[in-house]
């Protein structure tokens, strides 16, 4: 068995994804079809059964397939990383980054390994619909001025003359996800060089290195890079930060600088409330914050793809709240997130038994998926724009009386996401339990 290295790197300011568009209900995979494999693929093998009942998927929508089947894996993975960690950990993941990289790895399976991938990603839809909606979505992506995103793939392979690749595998990541095809020796300290400068090109040097060793042993890494940068619509000044105190998971205080304002949409569920705040176009940031004495690791446990998504689709619009967000620096690494995506049900890719001869044939063994790396980084603080417009909203909400106000002080540990407003899908999401000084 030989290794395929996959490491999903996501570098993010702020991240969100944009609008989407694509063709209906995709069709059963005939390669599938063709494995021999008793599981069912016919009737709408494009949804898992169990998600398209929670969430009500009106059949023949790809909107609404895309949007069920993202949702479901971002938060279930979200669940995953949260609980792998202790209940102090900051744990910051980018769902999209890391299906991403997924869907050019399973272009390259074949049966039963084939079918599992599918299935974890996106319900069992066939692999030319997930490449297609792929590629549409991230061409959909809103990319302004003020909203700036960048995303990179990138294929490395062994090229001792033992492995070779598969031409339409290289075509379909080339041509759906614009992927960059490199042959390296992977024996030569110089290939983990230029893997990492490819990733610190394609993150605006905020990454700087993701591998930090390969031999001979490895054979392929996938790497996919996210950079976004966005700007608040309603930026925050320097009379608006105040030092406060933020109580961590073990209830140890700690002083934060604390962003104070007033925001328009009100978020508010059984066991939470929180906020929404927008940025200058196409996304917004979700704060949620749970009860008082509800542990952020329980809540977590209780957020799935329905739950975030219907919390998101009942907030109360033009409600003021006034809002207490810390700024905050997070850095967060997993070298073994295929644990998580094992405990998903992704266990084939991982096993001896992986089969990815579409992607290529080594004459040293078969190959399967041998680690699954992933990092982030946030920033999150009050700049923004230095138009006019930066203190109106604040003088708007100064200036109305006979109000009810509501309040949502993020002062103790919170979960937040970043969506886009289009399909309010969670692409960045993360939980904020440990920050600030003595």
């Amino acid at each position: 068995m030989r290794k395929i290295i996959l490491p999903t790197l996501v570098l993010a300011a702020v991240l969100g994804i944009g609008g989407f568009a694509g063709a209906a209900i995709p069709p059963v995979d005939k390669a599938f079809a063709a494995s021999g494999d008793t599981q069912p693929t016919q009737a709408l093998a494009a949804v898992d059964t169990q998600a398209t009942s929670k969430a009500k998927v009106k059949a023949g929508t790809a909107m609404d397939v895309f949007r069920v089947g993202s949702a479901n894996f971002s938060l279930k993975l979200f669940q995953k990383s949260v609980a792998a960690k202790g209940k102090n950990a900051n744990v910051t993941i980018a769902p999209m980054s890391v299906m991403n990289a997924l869907a050019i790895t399973a272009n390259g399976a074949d049966g039963k390994t084939r079918y599992q991938m599918r299935k974890v990603l996106m319900g069992g839809a066939t692999m030319p619909w997930i490449n297609q909606q792929f590629n549409t979505y991230m061409n959909k992506l809103v990319n302004a001025k003020k909203a700036r995103i960048q995303n990179a793939n990138s294929i490395w392979y062994h090229n001792d003359g033992t492995l070779i690749m598969k031409k339409s595998f290289l075509n379909t990541s080339k041509k759906f996800y614009n992927a960059e095809v490199n042959a390296a020796d992977f024996g030569d300290p110089a290939t983990v060089g230029n893997i990492n400068n490819w990733v610190a090109d394609n993150t605006n040097n905020m990454i700087k290195r993701v591998i930090s060793q390969l031999d001979e042993s490895n054979r392929i890494a996938i790497v996919n890079a996210l950079y976004f940068d966005a700007e608040w619509r309603n930026p925050y000044t320097k009379n608006d930060v105040y030092t406060r105190t933020f109580t961590n998971a073990k209830g140890q205080k700690r002083k934060v600088k604390m962003m104070l304002g007033t925001e328009s949409t009100y978020i508010e569920g059984e066991n939470v409330t929180g906020f929404m705040k927008p940025y200058a176009k196409g996304y917004s940031y979700v704060a949620l914050l749970p009860k008082e004495g509800m542990s952020l690791k329980k809540f977590v446990s209780t957020l799935d793809g329905d739950t975030f998504r219907s919390l998101i689709a009942k907030r109360k619009k033009n409600t003021p709240v006034h809002t207490g967000l810390p700024k905050y620096t997070l850095t967060y690494t997993n070298d073994s997130m295929e644990k998580q995506l094992q405990s998903m049900g992704l266990k084939l890719p991982f096993s001896m038994n992986a089969d990815f001869s579409k992607m290529g044939t080594d004459k040293t063994g078969d190959l399967y998926i041998d680690q699954v790396i992933h990092k982030t980084k946030i920033i999150l603080d009050e700049k923004g724009t230095k138009a006019a417009a930066v203190t109106a909203a604040m003088m708007k909400a100064n200036a109305a009386i006979g109000i009810e106000y509501k309040t949502v002080i993020l002062n103790r540990p919170f979960v937040y996401a970043i969506i886009d407003n289009a399909n309010k899908l969670p692409i960045f999401i993360g939980t904020v339990n440990n920050i600030g000084t003595k």
